[in-house]
């Protein structure tokens, strides 16, 4: 769903957490009132909360405020123009991130990885299947430091990795700002 719509269905994916959003379906009163009016409110919920988010009154131990100590974003320069939001994070956003989280938090770099061949993509490219070659862009989250910094070789030891095929600019900056601690 659109940030748009949520706002106006009374959720603010900015702060709601999909722990919220359970509590919903709990309540008897809510469920009550979805019968009478045919509607599904936690179903809507859940279409804006942001699964990254905890819910401090519920889980005050959970808080994922830095729960990761780096971040790396990786991309294919050639097949950047594909993924519009993350090329408007690296121009438009990326400057803000690193000003709250510095660069000893987070990185973007230009892949040097990719899963096929020069041939294969050159192929591809020609029966008009692919546009630049390369692969999605891609979050490599680290829950420790290392001595000269995390390179995308080092992906067999990060603790979590995120394809950001779909992801809005806003998103992933805000999960950024929550999940890595400040400089």
């Amino acid at each position: 769903m659109s940030e748009n719509w949520c706002m106006e269905s009374g959720f603010d994916p900015a702060n709601l957490s999909c722990d919220t959003c359970r509590l919903i379906d709990e309540s008897t009163t809510i469920q009550r009132l979805q019968k009478e009016q045919n509607i599904d409110i936690g179903e809507e919920c859940r279409q804006c909360c942001q699964f990254y988010k905890v819910n401090p009154v519920l889980h005050p131990a959970d808080s994922l405020r830095g729960k990761y100590k780096y971040a790396l974003l990786t991309y294919n320069e050639g097949s950047l123009s594909a993924f519009g939001e993350i090329k408007d994070f690296l121009d438009r956003d990326i400057n803000d991130v690193l000003s709250f989280k510095g660069e000893s938090r987070f990185k973007a770099v230009v892949s040097k990885k990719s899963s096929m061949n020069n041939e294969m993509m050159m192929q591809l490219m020609m029966m008009g299947i692919m546009s630049g070659g390369g692969e999605q862009p891609k979050l490599i989250l680290f829950d420790k430091h290392k001595k000269g910094g995390w390179t995308e070789d080092d992906e067999e030891e990060a603790v979590e990795i995120i394809k950001l095929r779909g992801w809005k600019r806003e998103d992933l900056k805000d999960m950024l700002m929550t999940l890595l601690p400040s400089a």
